[in-house]
């Protein structure tokens, strides 16, 4: 029946439900499917409020009527939250049913289903794949046929939950939204682009598109770039605006006319369904509905493929990655930043690294969780004053998305083309009080997102970038299992933790026969009998061996102990030759001369 309607018309959907709800009922703090039980006439008024401003097509008021809208009432028993959930999901469906019948002529009613929160999953270990089946299950014992998933930032759920509704509901239709901000990526760090093209191919999604995060005029100027698919129907729902916060309460712009003047526009990117999300109200729907009214679908935009012709290697200005992919040992060494304003001994350090010959110099992200000076802007002094290709560390624990984004754009305009990624020491149990960790990526999700820029912003001159590999965990078949998926989100090589046992090389050796990677082993000589004793007993992920550490004197001289630690390196180079692609030098308290010497001795 819908798709009937659609070849034939632009199908115009109702706008926002909780936001609308909030202007109305502002002042008592519930949420707006808490309304379906408590306040149905209220819902069902905003429902004919939009069915008569235009709207052929509205949204269950159920988006967030899942576990954790249980959870929030307090309820604790998983019989009693399932019991709960699925009273608002039928009150929400009686609702919707109540206003379309009535309101005259032809009018339909979707499923609405948000994403649920992470911490469902994280802290109530809910199953995300049964979570959404059991909601499905509740509407469709509702006798729903439309299902409307919107504001994801990703596509594997969706298309878990598509499956199943077309395995119970053969002629259901499925209509799927996804959240990007201005750029064009979720907060998953996924693109529109590529969102869009799994959309187009799984036969379960019927409709696909965008809504919320950002207003109609940065929706239409992403829009206008990707190609649409002739398959499947394009549905598009924007915000009215970009939020601002009012006495506290959210509040977005007004303006309905020029709202429905970029969505005509729009429209004529061959877009099929149009609504409004967060902030839209029934005067935009009207303003849409009338702006529209009984025009036929545009046909849809096409637009070239992006960077497929020209795009150059992602090699380009980056000698290190040519080296590595050349299959030549590259060499790398670590300096750490300073605690104080005074980078003098680092660049010091780095111009005589250059003279021995170093591939890349690179530079730690605070590591312990104890401030430095920034990894990302030392690496840009270093790399414009000594001219060697730099490695910043860039850890996850201390930006947000923001931030992130801002980091990787100052870095590639500084020219720098690799980077380390890693999650990032907590902070300490006693500083949390007074110090945040922020995590909005984990070290695989950030190397996705910057494989997804480097498809995109970096097309050109793309990111070139390492992850951790701690050979020591217990279980290596879990540790290749990990590193497969760092692969898979792009990375180029892998760092080790400091090697010093056979057991270490033998774990990396199998680690290269089954995986397709280059890994740079982690090579950090010990100075002194109280170093090697206090990594062996204090750092975690680092196996010292007893006879490494009894190689060492409490009474050793510097000298002494320094020729101690060349011969352990020069050991453990040998026996990893046939194993690694590069070495990874850890610099011991700044001792760059140290490091020269080992080099020096092993290139001989």
């Amino acid at each position: 029946m819908i798709r009937d309607y659609l070849k034939e018309h632009i199908l115009i959907t109702d706008g926002a439900m909780g936001t609308y709800y909030d202007q109305k009922k502002s002042e008592n703090g519930r949420m707006a499917e808490e309304a379906n039980l408590l306040e149905p006439e209220l819902i069902q008024r905003i429902h004919e409020e939009y069915l008569e401003s235009g709207a052929q097509l509205i949204r269950s008021n159920t988006f967030a009527a899942n576990r954790s809208l249980a959870i929030r009432k307090g309820i604790e028993s998983k019989a009693e939250q399932d019991a709960y959930i699925r009273s608002v999901i039928q009150s929400a469906w009686n609702n919707a049913k109540i206003a379309v019948k009535r309101a005259a002529g032809e009018h339909f009613i979707a499923a609405n289903i948000g994403p649920m929160p992470e911490y469902l999953f994280l802290e109530y270990h809910c199953n995300p794949t049964e979570e959404y089946q059991f909601i499905i299950d509740c509407f469709l014992d509702c006798g729903a046929k439309i299902f409307n998933f919107e504001t994801f930032s990703d596509i594997t759920e969706v298309q878990e939950a598509a499956r199943y509704i077309k395995e119970k509901c053969p002629e259901a239709f499925v209509m799927v939204s996804f959240a990007v901000n201005r750029t064009g990526y979720t907060a998953g760090g996924i693109s529109m682009n590529r969102l869009f093209t799994e959309a187009a191919k799984t036969p379960e999604i019927d409709s696909y598109g965008c809504n919320c995060m950002i207003g109609a005029a940065h929706m239409y100027d992403l829009l206008k770039a990707q190609n649409l698919s002739d398959e499947k129907f394009i549905q598009v729902l924007p915000n009215s605006g970009y939020q601002e916060i009012v006495r506290g309460h959210s509040a977005y712009s007004e303006g309905a006319s020029y709202y429905a003047e970029k969505m005509q526009k729009i429209a004529e990117l061959g877009v099929n369904i149009l609504g409004g999300c967060c902030g839209t109200t029934p005067t935009y729907i009207r303003n849409l509905s009338e702006m529209i009214a009984e025009h036929e679908p545009w046909e849809k935009l096409h637009v070239a493929e992006k960077g497929t012709e020209n795009a150059v290697s992602r090699t380009r200005n980056n000698p290190f990655m040519e080296k590595l992919q050349r299959g030549e040992k590259v060499i790398a060494v670590e300096l750490d930043p300073p605690f104080d304003q005074n980078a003098q001994k680092l660049l010091e350090g780095a111009f005589r690294l250059k003279k021995s010959n170093v591939d890349i110099i690179t530079l730690a992200d605070s590591p312990l969780a104890r401030a430095r000076a920034d990894s990302v802007l030392l690496a840009a002094k270093v790399s414009s004053m000594v001219d060697i290709p730099v490695m910043p560390h860039i850890a996850c624990r201390d930006r947000n998305r923001i931030s992130m984004h801002s980091t990787l754009l100052g870095a590639h305009i500084n020219g720098i083309r690799n980077l380390m990624i890693v999650t990032g020491d907590p902070v300490p149990s006693g500083e949390r009080g007074n110090t945040k960790s922020v995590f909005d990526f984990n070290s695989i999700r950030f190397m996705e997102y910057i494989n997804e820029l480097n498809q995109d912003v970096f097309l050109q001159d793309s990111f070139s970038y390492g992850g951790a590999l701690n050979q020591n965990l217990a279980n290596t078949d879990k540790v290749i299992e990990r590193m497969q998926k760092k692969i898979d989100a792009g990375v180029s090589w892998f760092m080790t933790q400091p090697i010093y046992s056979d057991e270490e090389v033998e774990k990396l050796a199998r680690m290269k026969r089954e995986l397709d990677t280059k890994i740079l082993c982690g090579i950090m000589p010990l100075v002194s009998y109280r170093n090697a004793m206090f990594i062996k007993n204090e750092m975690p992920g680092i196996h010292v061996p007893d006879e490494i550490v009894e190689q060492y004197r409490p009474d050793m001289s510097r000298a002494e102990a320094e020729a101690v630690a060349v011969d352990i390196s020069l050991a453990v180079i040998d026996k990893l030759k046939d194993v690694a692609d590069g070495f990874y030098f850890m610099t011991p308290f700044n001792r760059v001369e140290l490091i020269c010497r080992i080099i020096d001795k092993m290139e001989k």
